[in-house]
C-alpha cells in the first residue's frame, strides 16, 4: 500500500494492539486528546492507572516543529511517555526527546497491518511539576479536594489558580498525583 501512514491509523492500531490490555483493565482509563495546562497542549493518548502515561504520535505528514514544546508540556505532568512515529521521523525525533521518553516506530507492512517496533524503552519521569499536575483538575474537583482537607468556604471561592497553589502546598506530590488520577478516571 503506497498511502502515507496517518495519525488516525497509528492511533487505531495503538488502541487495538499496544493499549489492548490497558483498555481491558477496569482500573485504567485511556483518554484521547487529554488537554494539558488548560488546553495549551494535548496528549494524543493518555493512559491513567497508577501512573499517567502519555503517548505522542507523529504520522508521516506531521512535522516535528512542535515536538520540543510538547516534550516540555508532557514532562511537567506525565510519569512516563512514548513517542510513536513514522519511520521518516524516528531518528530526528529521538534526538529531541529526553532519556526518560520511550520511542516506537510505526510502519505499514505490505499486508496493510501497522507494525510497531521499540526504538527505546520508556523510563520514569522525575521532573513532574506539582502545580502543572494540579491544573489537570477542573475547578470543582480542586475545590472538592480542598473541602475534604478542611479548606474554608472563603478559600473555596477564590480563583482556580489559588486553589491549585493551595493543593500543592497542602499535599505531597504523590498524594496530589493520586487525587488527580482519580478525578480524571471518574469524569
Amino acid at each position: 500500500m503506497g498511502t502515507r501512514l496517518k495519525d488516525n491509523e497509528i492511533r487505531a492500531a495503538a488502541h487495538a494492539t499496544l493499549l489492548a490490555r490497558a483498555r481491558a483493565c477496569p482500573d485504567t482509563i485511556v483518554i484521547d486528546e487529554l488537554g494539558l495546562d488548560h488546553g495549551a497542549c494535548r496528549v494524543d493518548i493518555a493512559v491513567i492507572n497508577g501512573h499517567i502515561r502519555g503517548v505522542e504520535i507523529k504520522a508521516e505528514a506531521d512535522v516535528l516543529d512542535r515536538l520540543p514544546g510538547q516534550v516540555a508540556a508532557y514532562g511537567a505532568v506525565v510519569d512516563r511517555a512514548t513517542l510513536i512515529a513514522a519511520p521518516r521521523h524516528i531518528d530526528k525525533a529521538m534526538t529531541l526527546l529526553p532519556d526518560w521518553w520511550g520511542g516506537m516506530s510505526a510502519e505499514r507492512k505490505p499486508s496493510g497491518k501497522i507494525y510497531f517496533s521499540i526504538v527505546r524503552p520508556e523510563h520514569a519521569n522525575r521532573g513532574v511539576d506539582p502545580l502543572t499536575l494540579a491544573r489537570l483538575l477542573w475547578r470543582p474537583e480542586a475545590a472538592a479536594i480542598l473541602r475534604e482537607l478542611g479548606g474554608s468556604e472563603k478559600l473555596l471561592r477564590r480563583p482556580r489558580e489559588d486553589l491549585y497553589r493551595e493543593l500543592v502546598a497542602a499535599l505531597p506530590r504523590r498524594l496530589l498525583a493520586s487525587h488527580v488520577r482519580h478525578s480524571l478516571k471518574v469524569r
